[in-house]
């Protein structure tokens, strides 16, 4: 505020209490003793408390003398009370306006704060997600995300590694800025694994080994990892909702689990086997989170609706029926799902 608005909110609120305060005592006006506290709630506000006192005092002043020299017919000792009584119930109002205007600053502050904090996770958050190619070799990609909150669980990371396609998807329980966090973490952990081994068992258990002293006892993350070569697919599944291997050649589609494997998190050993499956030209890899599977149009009988889409769309292009596939679940207007969603897939070409 510069100075000149303060001076002239002094002038106002100062003015405005010592005519109110001689009005109040005119025989042609209503009682006007509740008005002065305009000047003092203002002064207060945009001054400070030691300036609405100042106002309070003011106007009491000079109500004091106006009923002393104007009034008739009113005993010193009462105008005195009266005049006592309207201070206190100044002051009293400038100090519960002062203590809002605390409090409200203290507010506005801690939200600046929570801003600054969630720019800076979001940052950090977005470092995670590297930019997905639509292809890699014979390789059509295509991917979906969308987050319940401002920030979210759901992780995938995709990276073209001695000629294979590197893909891992996760879901962190939880929402928001802890579960995004972790999914910061996470994604440090699967590319520093992935630095060390090209063993899927193997990276699986480094991680876990990685995140389990990071994670609180109600947190875990359920993890689908695979390797897709020039003719085959090896993947893990440490509790992850099933992903969906179409066969074109066999017209069927199958769950790619791994048995009863815990999720990440649970405990600091997790033994898990990697499984092979042929992956030929025109069939595809459906990878999902449990947005997908757990939202209005597929929670029931969830696979057998995905099943039915795969089958629909076995020739339509990838991008189309990754879109297809998140557009049933998050209809066109839904402001944000009811969970965080991750949708990839991947589908294979024949050779040039």
């Amino acid at each position: 505020m510069s100075r000149a608005t303060q001076i002239s909110i002094i002038a106002i609120t100062l003015l405005a209490a010592v005519a109110i305060g001689v009005a109040d005592v005119s025989d042609f006006l209503p009682e006007l003793t509740a008005f002065v506290l305009i000047p003092v709630i203002a002064g207060t506000y945009y001054i400070g408390f030691r300036y609405g006192v100042f106002v309070a005092l003011a106007a009491a002043v000079t109500e004091l003398i106006a009923h002393i020299e104007l009034a008739t017919g009113v005993g010193h000792s009462e105008v005195i009370f009266n005049t006592a009584t309207h201070t206190f119930i100044y002051i009293l109002t400038a100090a519960l306006i002062a203590g809002l205007i605390r409090q409200l600053r203290t507010i506005t502050s801690l939200e600046e704060q929570r801003n600054t904090d969630l720019e800076l996770a979001k940052a950090v958050h977005e470092s995670v997600f590297a930019p997905v190619p639509d292809v890699y070799g014979t390789l059509s990609i295509g991917s979906r995300v969308a987050f319940a909150r401002e920030l979210g669980g759901d992780y995938y990371f995709l990276k073209g590694l001695d000629g294979k396609l590197f893909l891992c998807i996760a879901d962190i329980s939880g929402k928001s800025t802890a579960a995004a966090l972790f999914a910061a973490l996470l994604n440090q952990s699967v590319i520093e694994a992935l630095q060390r081994t090209a063993d899927l068992s193997v990276l699986v258990e480094k991680v876990n080994f990685s995140i389990s002293p990071s994670l609180p006892e109600d947190m875990f993350v359920t993890m689908f990892c695979a390797f897709i070569s020039d003719e085959d697919l090896s993947y893990v599944n440490a509790g992850h909702p099933p992903p969906l291997l179409y066969s074109k050649g066999e017209g069927s589609t199958k769950m790619l689990l791994s048995g009863d494997v815990l999720p990440l998190g649970v405990g600091p050993d997790l033994v898990i086997e990697a499984v092979t499956e042929s992956f030929r030209p025109g069939d595809i890899l459906l990878a999902t989170t449990d947005g997908i599977t757990e939202s209005d149009a597929f929670k029931e009988r969830s696979y057998e609706k995905l099943q039915a889409l795969l089958n629909r769309n076995a020739d339509a292009d990838v991008s189309e029926l990754t879109e297809a596939v998140f557009s049933q679940a998050v209809p066109a207007g839904t402001k944000n799902p009811h969970d965080d969603i991750i949708v990839v897939c991947i589908k294979r070409q024949p050779k040039s």
